[in-house]
């Protein structure tokens, strides 16, 4: 009786409050296993197995838009995180902001993904930030969620582009460092779709990054371009990565140990140059996907030599299967490798979880 009149209730409250509104979100997780082994001067060693339930990026999110003539609309959405493991809090965890968009395209304030962060095609797995070995949490790490400012061109013939700015005293990562001069951050992206056929490229510059030994303050960029097809049930994309001073020995090196925790530091001037290769290949089969995806990072450089320990190679493989348009059951290995010879260490993960999206 009570939900008949709640019901009763909400159907004579005006349609306008909830007609520009659309709740929206997925829940996904499952059982990850995983266990790594180290060879360290040419002695072995294994940790224990690890087995956990494992969110792979649950939210929730409410976006809307109103019509303000002249072929304006003014566009608003919040999302967060909401992990089944009960570890995320607060509002606005993820990308959400307010703007403007019309014929002249689409301009936004709040905290927004870069073009890096929207690329990602070559990355169609899901897993943890604890288990990078069971997708491209290494290549994909230059991808930000950031609070910023961003244009967005309308697409012309299939091409569009934006550009996106973080003034200093927005950056979370470095705060405002009397040690470094202008740590604002600018990104950009270009796009192209069409057919089945995309190519995309990414790029960021933060002015001030960190400091070097001398006292001089040095910039940090990264560079990323993805291309491939995406049509009649087949799916292929690759990708090539070039950072310089974006990581620290200590945050790569911690990413390859499936720790997405460590930022590297304004402070520490042992920054790396990188170059990393990777290559996805999907076909579906009525309701089942497999897919498998195979990646190479080269051994980075810092002050012109090579740190062969981060030299990387990793393989994932697996299959989805679609219960229905919004739900699907998912499945995965991965292998991850870095360094080689006496001096290496090796991650074996893999999955079985669920995916709902509403």
């Amino acid at each position: 009786m009570k939900k008949s009149l709640i019901a009763l209730s909400l159907t004579a409250l005006p349609v306008a409050a909830f007609a520009d509104v659309t709740l929206y979100g997925q829940i996904k997780a499952g059982v990850e296993v995983s266990q790594t082994k180290t060879k360290s001067g040419g002695v072995t060693s294994k940790d224990h197995t690890t087995t956990e339930i494992a969110d792979y990026g649950s939210r929730i999110g409410f976006k809307g838009h109103e019509h303000l003539g002249s072929n304006l609309n003014a566009i608003w959405q919040l999302e967060q995180n909401a992990s089944v493991a009960g570890t995320d809090q607060g509002w606005g965890t993820r990308e959400s902001f307010i703007g403007l968009e019309g014929g002249f395209g689409k301009i936004r304030a709040g905290k927004l993904n870069t073009q890096l962060e929207d690329m990602g095609k070559v990355d169609p797995w899901e897993y943890s930030n604890k288990n990078n070995a069971l997708g491209l949490g290494v290549f994909t790490r230059t991808g930000q969620k950031v609070v910023s400012a961003r244009y967005d061109t309308p697409v012309f013939g299939g091409f569009s582009a934006n550009v996106q700015y973080t003034p200093r005293d927005n950056q979370t990562e470095t705060g405002r460092n009397d040690a470094l001069n202008d740590t604002s951050t600018y990104y950009g992206g270009l796009n192209y779709e069409n057919a089945g056929v995309f190519a995309q490229y990414g790029g960021a510059y933060k002015k001030s990054a960190y400091v070097t030994g001398t006292g001089a303050d040095k910039a940090a960029q990264a560079h990323r371009v993805e291309a491939g097809y995406d049509a009649n049930n087949l799916f292929v994309a690759a990708g090539y990565q070039y950072t310089n001073g974006w990581d620290t020995e200590t945050s790569y090196a911690a990413r390859l140990a499936n720790d997405n925790t460590v930022q590297p530091s304004s402070t520490d001037a042992a920054r790396l140059k990188t170059h990393e290769a990777t290559v996805t290949g999907a076909y579906r089969f009525g309701n089942v996907t497999p897919r498998v995806t195979y990646a190479h990072g080269f051994a980075p450089k810092v002050n012109g030599e090579k740190v062969k320990a981060l030299k990387y190679n990793q393989v994932v493989v697996g299959a989805d299967y679609d219960f229905s348009k919004r739900t699907t059951a998912l499945l995965s290995a991965g292998w991850l490798r870095a360094g080689n010879g006496d001096d290496k260490t090796e991650t074996t993960a893999g999955t079985v979880g669920l995916r709902h999206k509403f």
